[in-house]
């Protein structure tokens, strides 16, 4: 088994590059002769201090094997740490610094690859929060997580926070997903606004999977986001919702 990986990424409508408050990474590591793919995304919750370096610590700790999940809290306090050691709390005015006392907020999923032979793969996933992976096979979505339904992302989820005081349902909260993928199979990483539209489109027409698939650039990737998010769905609102826009593509195919 041989696999490929491609991300995509957009900040919110009239916002400048500087304020994309997602994250992504992915990383390749060897342990005991074996091979590790992983990926990860991270949604920074914007009304949080630094929320964006929150996000990418989180991400690049999951996918070079620094995020252990039992306990979670003993990998969050040390992600912590690096958090606080990248600000310059002296430079900000007073209620932004007070603001930086309640931390910093970030869903997180990341998936670990595990090629096994061939034609086949084993992944074991992690997530807190609404960012979601999906596992594709063929126009078909066989599976996706952490959540049940497109319901779900009306609710609010629970975030890993940079403070450990805001995390008590961190543990409680961590979902946890593994089974094993066949060649032609693909999984796609998605921060909130993009997996709610992903699923809304799929409900009405499953082509919505081969656009995704069919994405070939930057330039392709922006054209889709902009459209998208001007269009009216049959609720009322617009399809895709105003906000950061991540995207993390994985293909699987059969090695030699």
């Amino acid at each position: 088994m041989q696999i490929e990986s491609e991300c995509f990424s957009l900040q919110k409508a009239g916002n400048g590059k500087d304020e994309y408050e997602d994250a992504f990474h992915s990383g390749i590591t060897v342990s005991k002769g074996m091979v590790y793919h992983r990926f990860a995304i991270a949604d920074g919750a914007s009304e949080s201090s630094f929320a964006d370096i929150w996000a990418d610590l989180l991400a690049s700790a999951y996918c070079h094997g620094q995020w252990d999940r039992h306990p979670i809290d003993k990998s969050i306090a040390k992600l912590s740490k690096a958090w606080r050691r990248k600000l310059h709390p002296g430079d900000l005015p007073w209620y932004a610094q007070e603001k930086l006392g309640n931390g910093a907020f970030s869903t997180l999923a990341g998936i670990t690859f595990l090629l096994t032979d061939a034609s086949s793969a084993a992944f074991d996933a992690a997530a807190i929060g609404d960012s979601c992976i999906f596992h594709i096979r063929g126009d078909k979505i066989i599976a996706f997580f952490p959540l049940g339904s497109i319901d779900d992302f009306h609710n609010r989820p629970v975030l890993i926070s940079s403070n450990a005081a805001n995390n008590n349902q961190l543990q409680a909260s961590l979902k946890q997903w593994s089974g094993t993928a066949d060649a032609g199979d693909s999984f796609l990483l998605m921060t909130d606004a993009l997996a709610c539209w992903f699923l809304t489109r799929y409900e009405e027409d499953r082509s919505v999977i081969k656009k995704v698939h069919g994405l070939a650039s930057k330039r392709d990737f922006i054209d889709l986001v902009q459209l998208e998010r001007k269009l009216v769905s049959r609720n009322g609102g617009y399809y895709l919702r105003n906000d950061d826009v991540t995207l993390i593509r994985v293909n699987l195919f059969k090695g030699k």
